[in-house]
């Protein structure tokens, strides 16, 4: 009966956008994210948010305790909580992601209950890598039937000289149209640390993920968290391109929920991405880096800057592998002399969410 409704757990989790293949561990990832009553709860949570009255009848228990319970779950990060706008209330279940997976370890603390989460979800990624291979190693049919969650922003001032540039396009842009934010710890390098293999990128701000609207404010609310402003969170960004990290933001258009910054040693979808050439985890921005080789002067300085190695030193000059470009235009703001530069390669627009946001409810 208690596997029984871990896989049931699994299979409402399933319904969702992102959908995992519940294999022992992602059960066992399960497991020591639920204990029996919290699972029961899920397994049976309808999709959607819904007001506590509503559940009271779906469960058939007592409001207050069902309410305690609630409460309890969402400080887990096992359930979401916002206020309609009539004032009310709402709760929802998370997805695997973005939500259960990210809440375990995004408040950056070292407890044994976190390091034991970090090697679970690890034990639970490689799962995922060597079931998904046979389809990882054909990125044509994988791009088609795995729809990349996230998309790249080019570094906004390596885009200034071009008049075409859209909204959707420009980190400030986004950022402008936000007025609750939440920065976190980013949970891939979180749980990369925790299980022994830390970040190789130097300069990493402390916080390097954030949080939009609602979900920032129960973020906030829960401690999973910290509020900053509108100022602070481009500043952090400022430091994250510094740094050589890659923006990247969910793959939609209508709400922004999570703006990462990633590095390709951490990150999931990156480094899936550079041992699975061609597969496309993250869509690619709207621009890729154009190299006039006859400008370079051989320095390197760009070489580091690219997570994805779509730069390297051929006779003491850069040459650039287009198919790997991202279009994060990191190495176009470290190049000291104009050889490297910004250029539209396509004008593809995100998908437009005309229906709450899956798992939320938002």
């Amino acid at each position: 009966m208690m596997e029984e409704i871990y896989q049931k757990l699994g299979e409402r989790l399933n319904k969702n956008f992102m959908r995992l293949p519940l294999g022992e561990p992602v059960l066992s990832f399960l497991k020591q994210a639920f204990n029996a009553e919290e699972a029961a709860i899920g397994a049976g949570f309808p999709m959607g948010s819904h007001p506590l009255s509503r559940l009271v009848d779906i469960f058939h228990r007592e409001a207050d305790s069902l309410a305690l319970l609630l409460d309890q779950m969402a400080d887990k990060g096992l359930i979401f909580i916002h206020k309609n706008e009539s004032g009310e209330q709402e709760f929802s279940l998370p997805p695997f992601f973005p939500g259960l997976v990210e809440f375990q370890s995004m408040r950056g603390g070292e407890t044994p209950k976190e390091v034991e989460m970090a090697h679970a979800i690890k034990k639970m990624m490689a799962y995922i890598d060597e079931i998904g291979r046979d389809l990882f190693q054909k990125p044509e049919i994988a791009n088609k039937v795995l729809p990349a969650a996230l998309r790249t922003l080019s570094v906004e001032k390596t885009l200034s000289h071009d008049p075409t540039i859209l909204p959707f396009e420009q980190v400030s842009a986004i950022i402008q149209q936000e007025t609750s934010f939440a920065a976190v710890y980013c949970h891939c390098r979180q749980q990369q640390k925790l299980t022994g293999t830390p970040c190789s990128v130097a300069r990493v701000p402390e916080r390097t993920c954030f949080y939009f609207g609602k979900v920032a404010d129960f973020m906030i609310e829960r401690n999973f968290g910290k509020r900053v402003s509108r100022e602070e969170c481009l500043d952090i960004l400022k430091q994250c391109e510094d740094a050589g990290l890659v923006h990247n933001i969910n793959n939609y258009l209508g709400r922004s929920l999570v703006l990462c910054n990633c590095c390709s040693c951490c990150c999931d979808f990156l480094v899936r991405m550079k041992k699975y050439r061609g597969l496309q985890s993250v869509a690619a921005s709207n621009f890729k880096v154009r190299l006039e080789k006859e400008k370079c002067v051989g320095c390197g300085a760009c070489i580091s800057r690219c997570q994805m190695e779509a730069l390297i030193m051929e006779e003491e000059k850069a040459s650039l592998i287009q198919d790997y470009c991202m279009g994060c235009g990191n190495c176009v703001s470290a190049c000291p002399s104009d050889a490297l530069s910004m250029v539209r390669h396509a004008d593809v627009k995100p998908i437009e969410l005309t229906f709450p946001f899956p798992g939320l409810g938002l």
